[in-house]
């Protein structure tokens, strides 16, 4: 049992190493200048960004907003637990889901004994990680797709000094996410 565990996050890890070195598997933006190299201590693709885990209360919701309404491709999954490896069995039996992000991943987290807490509502309600913000090239029509599927808005679109527009909803946890768009380039 351990090793076919062991064996289905190999391969996942290795799916998800194919998927950051190929531009092509990311729909909403390009991959890392090859040039740059690898990110301070690694030897795997470049990477200049974060990833970021969201535990989920349903896994089906979440993918319906991240996957289904954001557009994020799903690039992997996996079950964890009681496999044997320190940093995985801390974290408790469940599923794994990673979306990828130009060159970051959004690793969606269903653990099978649901978590006792959740987030409180409101960007001011407690301190810690409050939103993310995924920079997007047509807010307007994420926005319109978001508001007709019933997804709360936070902050509604608004437009800010420079051009830049943002606007912020709640995914299906309750977890604030912004997306922005960055504000035309100046000149001829």
């Amino acid at each position: 049992m351990r090793s076919q565990v062991a064996g289905r996050i190999l391969q996942a890890a290795k799916a998800l190493a194919v998927c950051v070195s190929l531009s092509a598997c990311n729909p909403q933006g390009p991959a890392a200048n090859p040039a740059e190299g690898p990110a301070p201590g690694t030897s795997a693709a470049p990477r200049r960004t974060l990833d970021v885990g969201i535990v989920v209360a349903d896994m089906a919701s979440s993918l319906g907003f991240y996957r289904d309404l954001v557009g994020l491709p799903v690039v992997g999954e996996f079950r964890f637990g009681d496999v044997g490896e320190e940093v995985v069995s801390r974290i408790g039996d469940g599923t794994m889901v990673w979306l990828v992000y130009r060159e970051s991943f959004i690793k969606l987290v269903e653990m099978d004994k649901q978590p006792s807490g959740r987030t409180p509502a409101g960007l001011s309600e407690a301190t810690g990680y409050r939103f993310i913000t995924l920079p997007t090239p047509d807010i307007e029509a994420l926005m319109t797709k978001l508001e007709q599927a019933g997804v709360p808005i936070v902050v509604p679109l608004v437009e800010l000094a420079g051009g830049v527009k943002i606007s912020m909803v709640e995914d299906p946890d309750g977890n604030v996410v912004e997306f922005m768009q960055p504000a035309p380039p100046e000149g001829p």
